[in-house]
């Protein structure tokens, strides 16, 4: 295996309640620690980073604790082993056991590419049945205005621009705008910076990096384009090209990067005051945004280009109408006028 410097913080303990913590040398071998940060750096995304590493770290820990096996050899990782833990993990939805099965053999698959196992076990392993259709719950395009209309009276009627309460609505309204109006992930807003933000001079568009360090730039509504300018105008006026676009604190000098658990506070917050009682998520402004211009008969295709599906079979009976689009399908949206 070749020299690599890893970054060993993706791969750290994780604080669970009712569970004594072993530190990380104590059940898993240095050299498999090595390989675990080889595999992290793989990845661009750091909420997938830490997402791969907690669900090692879970199967690691269960094979020091219930099995008395400290993993010092992928060799180690047998069908057995894997299969008990399946086995453990019976509290947990059938998502759940099925993402953390993928996360191993993920791993087990990028080990096999470098000669590191000669097979991935968990191909020989049932994994559970779950349903396919999702369970992100979506909202009407009532409740998406009673959201935003919420967000906005509340700033509206502060007494200063300079007080918290302003600053805080301000922030939770153009989050919420753009999330539902763009379409894109949570983690794709902590990431953009003022540079991605452009004006053509006949549109505007969003310059992102989404999953896979894949570069989209889709045009968005001008309504959509004017509260981020706002925004900016108000609190990141002074910002360099590089920097974030949104921040945490607006009138504070430790400028914090806003991200994806605050943004998932930001929404419940809202929806719970503004009297929504679905269990909403970042990704319901997306899955919304999707069903809403479907309703109103934006085809398909044009809805898979704006939130950048690499293919779907629902999208692909659509294909023959892409060379009758032009328009961007956020100008659709024709209630945000």
């Amino acid at each position: 295996m070749k020299a690599i410097i890893m970054n060993k913080e993706y791969f750290k303990e994780f604080t669970y309640s009712k569970r004594t913590i072993f530190y990380q040398e104590e059940y898993i071998d240095a050299k498999v620690i090595e390989i675990i940060n080889w595999f992290l750096e793989s990845f661009n995304s750091e909420n997938t980073k830490q997402s791969y590493a907690k669900d090692l770290n879970d199967f690691f820990l269960f094979a020091f604790k219930s099995l008395e096996l400290k993993i010092d050899s992928l060799h180690k990782i047998t069908e057995r082993v894997i299969i008990l833990w399946k086995e453990s993990l019976s509290d947990f939805s059938s998502a759940s056991v099925a993402r953390k099965l993928s996360s191993i053999s993920s791993f087990l698959s990028f080990s096999r590419e470098r000669g590191l196992v000669d097979k991935n076990v968990l191909e020989l392993i049932k994994k559970p049945k779950i349903d396919k259709r999702g369970k992100t719950n979506c909202l009407t395009e009532e409740e998406i205005l009673k959201l935003l209309e919420y967000a906005k009276k509340q700033f509206q009627i502060s007494r200063s621009k300079t007080s918290r309460s302003y600053c805080v609505w301000r922030l939770r309204f153009t989050v919420m705008h753009v999330l539902f109006t763009v379409g894109m992930r949570a983690e794709e807003l902590c990431e953009l910076k003022i540079k991605d933000l452009e004006n053509t001079g006949q549109s505007w568009r969003l310059h992102l990096i989404t999953k896979g360090n894949v570069t989209h730039s889709p045009i968005i509504h001008p309504n959509t384009a004017q509260v981020l300018m706002n925004y900016k105008n108000e609190f990141r006026n002074n910002a360099a090209q590089e920097d974030y676009f949104l921040i945490r604190t607006q009138l504070s000098k430790n400028l914090t990067k806003l991200n994806r658990s605050s943004i998932f506070d930001m929404i419940k917050i809202t929806a719970k005051e503004s009297g929504i009682l679905k269990d909403i998520s970042p990704h319901s402004f997306r899955t919304s945004l999707a069903t809403l211009l479907h309703l109103k008969g934006v085809p398909i295709i044009q809805i898979q280009r704006l939130l950048n599906h690499k293919s779907t079979a629902t999208t692909s009976i659509y294909l023959r109408k892409s060379f009758e689009v032009s328009e961007s399908a956020t100008h659709k949206i024709n209630f945000l006028e």
